[in-house]
């Protein structure tokens, strides 16, 4: 558990929402153009997402999104008949979910509400997705244990956390120096290392304890395909693409699947 509390990481995501930099250089948020872009935006590198939503998004299913960000990931499952609710910790973002549900013409909820603490009945939908957010919060055990209890019986956990792939090697061999002397801890240089408040990794073993309750368990090693864009990091993406045993000892991203 982390000593960086909720509101600091609150304000830091309303500031810093993903692609938002972006999109409003080119068009409003009344617009729904803005909504596209930034959709287009989303799955530009990481084409990865919408297959892996359509493994569980079905028609009629109940799905949560825990930490929507703008919407993308929700107004795709929206697309595809499920009942979505987008739930973030930021308020704004919550509002950028809706609104772009209702000027694509698409049905969704929002709830403006804590991972750690949702405001939910226990067994409530169908799947409960979230890609690259609970490894923001201060106590992720505690935000899994709680995306257990709102999962019908049989109901499928879809999460994505930082895996302790190249980056966690390169910070090691960078700095160190700086855990080993107390100046830093593995967490703290992680999170300076991504710029955020709070930023996470994950080894297997990790996640294999973090989702204990869960069977049916399935771990798959991918890596950030923004990557593909940095003129150094281009490189070793290929390389990881290339070999299956490489991505899976040094990937970025682990995809983990499990059952209630």
């Amino acid at each position: 558990m982390s000593s960086v509390d909720k509101k600091t990481i609150q304000e830091y995501w309303t500031k810093n929402v993903p692609y938002l930099d972006l999109v409003c250089k080119k068009f409003t948020p009344d617009d729904k153009e803005f909504y596209l872009e930034a959709d287009a935006y989303r799955y530009k590198y990481d084409a990865y997402i919408p297959p892996l939503i359509d493994s569980f998004a079905k028609k009629s299913s109940s799905i949560l999104e825990v930490g929507c960000g703008m919407g993308a990931d929700s107004r795709y499952i929206a697309r595809k008949g499920s009942s979505i609710t987008s739930l973030d910790l930021s308020y704004d973002n919550v509002h950028f979910s809706l609104k772009g549900m209702e000027v694509l013409g698409l049905k969704g909820k929002g709830v403006n509400a804590d991972a750690e603490n949702l405001p939910f009945k226990d067994n409530s939908f169908d799947t409960v997705y979230s890609f690259g957010v609970l490894h923001h919060t201060p106590d992720t055990q505690k935000a899994i244990n709680e995306v257990y209890r709102v999962l019908k019986p049989n109901g499928e956990a879809v999460i994505m956390l930082y895996h302790k792939g190249y980056a966690y090697y390169a910070l090691l061999l960078l700095h160190g120096y700086k855990k080993i002397f107390g100046f830093y801890n593995q967490d703290r240089l992680m999170s300076k290392y991504d710029s955020t408040p709070l930023s996470r990794l994950y080894s297997k073993d990790e996640i294999k304890k973090i989702f204990r309750n869960f069977k049916e368990l399935k771990i798959e090693i991918t890596a950030f395909g923004g990557t593909k864009a940095h003129p150094v990091l281009k490189h070793v993406h290929s390389v990881l693409e290339k070999s299956k045993f490489l991505m899976n000892r040094f990937g970025s991203f682990i995809i983990i699947k499990g059952k209630k």
